[in-house]
């Protein structure tokens, strides 16, 4: 097994909405003035860690002051762990600031352990956090590299005991009283305990520290809870600061989009239906939604669409949070196409999609037929792919003008930039008493000087003209 650990050094800070390039550093949740998280930008300016509030403002007195929010932090972990399930089907949240992911069988499906930390990186950089990666082949001291060895990839078990050996003993996170006792005895790093007799070691000191060293070396297992994705994806987020025009809101939607692969890859759905609701600071919420003509999982076309209609959407205010939902999701065997099944289908329903986020739903529509001889009632307007097939008549052409136009008549024939002449018909069309819109047609086909062929009619009744009614191609 391969481990691979994402340690969150500002998970405090980047869970709460604020500026990135700002110095921040938050505080206890309840009633404290200690930092428990300070960023980068801060730990420059000498911020660090532990420190007191009033200290922080002395050293830095344009540094934002925060309170943590486990809701927010929680809510954060959950969106990573979201998204990393499309890399592992075993990821958990070690610790409140790092989460495990089990990417053994993942190397061979990405192209190798390089090639898969490349996309968590991109994906990451997209997502916004702050991350120091390492894989080891436990869990535990995978997590230990990431937070004092970044970078390190220890992929062979026998490696591990010399790449924790030289680690100091206060990366363990021991309790202050045992770290005592083990300086005392002159024991300083990881290497210095593993040294010593084990029984002799856990009958002086006890068994915690046995049990931490065991989990990193994987002699006993690491106790992990596995993350169960949720049912449906319904992820809101908060952004930093108000955004006034929609074509803004692009780089927090990709972070929303890169929740939802996850989600639909960890989950073997595809979604069809998405809705996006723009949070107002004042009024209701303006909502976003892309219809899909068919399911599918690639957010590269549902963020392509969604910026064709944020293009088009006016803000009635300042919009401060946005909510993502992914509807009608359907199994991804069910949705996908047999092996031998032609590729022609896909690229003419993003062609409709890109249409429909364009122009507006009701723009792109498909024809169907239906049971009606008259030519400008023998179709209807539906939904795409849900048409029926034409009913068996003579022939028709592809194209009818709105209202016929009534010809010119020389010498007894019909005229249109010269005389035409006929080359098929009559075909009598009559009906349409139960409806009050009866007719009483002869249709032909004739052909112009230039050689485009025409359908026009001759009325049936007294004294009727001759009417140009269609196009053939």
């Amino acid at each position: 097994m391969l481990w691979l650990a994402l340690y969150l050094p500002e998970l405090a800070l980047e869970a709460l909405p604020g500026a990135a390039d700002r110095p921040r550093a938050a505080f206890g949740a309840v009633g404290g003035t200690v930092l428990q998280g300070v960023n980068a930008t801060a730990a420059r300016a000498g911020v660090n860690v532990g420190m007191g509030a009033a200290a922080a403002l002395a050293l830095c007195p344009d540094i934002d002051l925060v309170a943590r929010s486990p809701t927010a932090e929680a809510a954060l972990r959950d969106a990573l762990l979201i998204w990393a399930g499309q890399f592992t089907s075993h990821c958990s949240a070690l610790t409140d600031d790092c989460l495990v992911l089990e990417i053994g069988a993942s190397r061979r499906l990405f192209g190798g352990i390089e090639a898969l930390l490349d996309q968590l990186r991109t994906d990451l950089v997209a997502f916004g956090q702050t991350v120091q990666m390492a894989t080891a082949p436990t869990p535990a001291a995978a997590a230990l590299l990431a937070r004092h060895r970044p970078g390190m990839l220890v992929q062979n078990p026998d490696a591990l005991p010399a790449v924790l050996g030289p680690l100091p003993l206060a990366y363990l996170n021991l309790a202050p009283r045992l770290t005592g006792h083990l300086h005392a005895l002159g024991l300083r790093s990881i290497g210095d305990c593993r040294r010593l007799p084990r029984a002799e070691l856990g009958r002086r000191l006890g068994p915690a520290l046995l049990a931490v060293l065991d989990r990193l070396l994987g002699i006993a297992p690491e106790p992990l809870v596995p993350f169960c994705p949720p049912p449906e994806f319904r992820r809101a987020l908060e952004l930093p600061a108000p955004v006034h025009a929609a074509p803004q809101l692009l780089p927090a939607l990709m972070r929303l989009l890169l929740e939802l692969r996850g989600f639909l890859r960890t989950r073997q759905r595809w979604a069809q239906t998405l809705c996006l609701d723009l949070v107002c600071a004042d009024g209701p919420p303006v909502p976003v939604l892309l219809r899909l003509s068919t399911a599918t999982g690639d957010t590269s076309i549902m963020q392509e669409l969604f910026v064709e209609r944020l293009q088009q959407t006016v803000l009635p205010g300042p919009v401060v949070s946005l909510l993502l939902c992914a509807r009608d999701l359907a199994p991804v065997a069910s949705a996908g196409q047999d092996l031998f099944d032609s590729p022609d289908g896909e690229p003419l329903a993003v062609l409709v999609d890109r249409l429909r986020a364009r122009l507006g739903e009701a723009a792109v529509t498909g024809i169907s037929a239906t049971a009606d001889h008259r030519p400008e009632r023998a179709w209807r307007y539906c939904a795409i792919g849900d048409g029926q097939a034409a009913l068996s008549m003579a022939a028709r052409p592809a194209w009818l003008l709105r209202v016929p136009q009534r010809l010119r008549v020389v010498a007894g024939m019909p005229c249109l930039d010269g005389r035409l002449t006929l080359l098929g018909g009559p075909e009598r069309i009559e009906g349409g008493w139960w409806d009050s819109a009866d007719v009483a047609r002869d249709y032909y086909i004739a052909c112009q000087r230039t050689g485009r062929r025409l359908w026009i009619y001759q009325e049936r009744r007294p004294a009727g003209g001759w009417y140009l009614h269609g196009l053939f191609a």
